[in-house]
């Protein structure tokens, strides 16, 4: 993905040959604008897979993996599964 290259690139930090700090825009402040742009990649990679959990290894997927879910269940980028609901019912389900 290429703006998420771009701001790593830009805006990440290398600490050591394993380390990679991520935190000014990724897990300690969060870029809405990226994690919208990464959360739409995440949903249409995986669209045609049934995916109900999302797991990460490090807190820096947490809100990328959230906007993923968010995006398909608001604006449907995954096709209808079993059953399909209206929009109405997705915003109520997600309230409870």
């Amino acid at each position: 993905m290429k703006v998420l290259e771009e701001k790593i690139r830009e805006e990440g930090r290398v600490l050591s040959e394993g380390v990679l700090k991520v935190d000014a825009f990724l897990n300690h402040q969060i870029d809405p604008s990226l994690m919208v742009q990464i959360g739409k990649e995440f949903a249409n990679r995986f669209r045609d897979n049934p995916i109900t959990k999302i797991i990460t290894l490090e807190s820096s997927g947490i809100a990328p993996a959230l906007t993923a879910v968010l995006l398909n269940a608001l604006f449907n980028l995954a096709p209808a599964r079993a059953v399909k609901q209206s929009k109405g019912e997705k915003a109520a389900n997600l309230a409870s």
